[in-house]
Parts: C-alpha cells; sequence; structure tokens
C-alpha cells in the first residue's frame, strides 16, 4: 500500500489497514507520504514535507520527519516487493480545495502516470472519503464529490473504492476539517476491507 497523510501518521489509516488486510491473510507492506501526490510516486525521488512511514505488517509504526528521508517510487517498490497487488489512497492533496476550479487535467495526467507505471498489477485506488470545512484546507462537500466522479473515470484499469460511499458524511468526525479521529480511521479501514476484499479475489 501506498498513500498520502491518511497513510501515514499514527492515528491514521496505516495503524488498523494493515492489521485489517492480515486478519484476511494478506502479507502487507506500507508506504505512507504526507501530502503526497500520485506525482510524487513517480518522481525519481519523493520529497518528505510532514512525515513519511514506512510499516512492515504490523510491525510498531516510525514516522520520519527527515526532508531526505522518503520512500523510493513506485516502480522501485514494485522491483523490491513484486506485489500481487498495489492499494493506493489518493485524493485530497490534489483537489485544489482552496482553489476556485479543481484542477482536472492536472489530476488526469499524475494519476494517469501513476497507472501507467503499476502496469498490469492488479490495484486498487482508495478515493477520499467526508470531511468538513475548515480554512486550513477549505475541504468541501461539492468538491469532494466532484473529485470522487473523476477518479471514478479516470483510475482504470485500477478498480476505484468511492469512500464517499462507505460512509455516511453525517457520521464522519475530523481534527481539522480533513483528517479523520482515530476512532473514524478504524471505521473507515473496516469499510474499506469489506469492498476492497471481493476485488484482490482471484480472477477479479
Amino acid at each position: 500500500m501506498i498513500g498520502d497523510s491518511h497513510l501515514t501518521h499514527k492515528n491514521t489509516l496505516v495503524a488498523s489497514l494493515p492489521e485489517a488486510f492480515v486478519a484476511q491473510g494478506a502479507k502487507v507492506v506500507t508506504y505512507g507520504l504526507c501530502s503526497s501526490k500520485p506525482e510524487d510516486w513517480v518522481d525519481e525521488k519523493p520529497l518528505n514535507a510532514c512525515g513519511y512511514t514506512k510499516r512492515i505488517g504490523t510491525e510498531r509504526i516510525n514516522v520520519s520527519m527527515d526532508k531526505n528521508d522518503a520512500p523510493p517510487n513506485i516502480q522501485a517498490l514494485m522491483q523490491q516487493w513484486h506485489p500481487d497487488a498495489v492499494v493506493v489512497v489518493f485524493g485530497d492533496a490534489m483537489a485544489g480545495y482552496s482553489q476556485p476550479q479543481m484542477p482536472t487535467d492536472w489530476i488526469k495526467d499524475q494519476v494517469h502516470a501513476l497507472v501507467s507505471d503499476i502496469g498490469s498489477t492488479k490495484c486498487v485506488w482508495i478515493g477520499p472519503t467526508w470531511g468538513h470545512y475548515n480554512p486550513r484546507y477549505g475541504k468541501t462537500e461539492a468538491r469532494t464529490v466532484e473529485l470522487a466522479n473523476l477518479l471514478n473515470k479516470e483510475v482504470q484499469p485500477c478498480h476505484y473504492v468511492d469512500s464517499t460511499k462507505l460512509l455516511q458524511q453525517k457520521d464522519v468526525s475530523t481534527e481539522d476539517g480533513l483528517h479523520l479521529t482515530s476512532e473514524d480511521y478504524t471505521k473507515w479501514s473496516n469499510a474499506i476491507i469489506q469492498s476492497v476484499e471481493p476485488m484482490l479475489a482471484k480472477g477479479q
């Protein structure tokens, strides 16, 4: 698994989603890079702007804030691990929540670049879930839905998981408008695993 801040810090999906996959019998390696976008994982060396996590299975979560410490790009990771499937968690960092218009062409370009690098390996793309407006991020319901609809079309042949349909907006609590509470990250993880498991079944 690779992803943005939702898969980086200790109280996020990285704390519960690996456990959920391992409970289903999977072997999981997780890399998170705070504020990252798909293009960062295509670049030769991703930039560590606000935290980087590597977690093997359900081992202890360690977050590095060292700007020189960042994960390998997706091609290097796939060469290292030879995964049967790649699960990616991206969306919020490229939505342009504070911009009048969503940067559609820019989003498409980097989505296609990452999907291209993943190639024929089975892929599942986890889109963003609900949040609440906070001036720090500017996340809105309308932009979240607009982004989810775009990703649903553009991530193919990856399977898309629309997280706005996994949780009800009224039931989502956040710490800052964008990042969920620890309890709701666990709820999101549980909903993700139920949705993703059939997608990762053999022959899918």
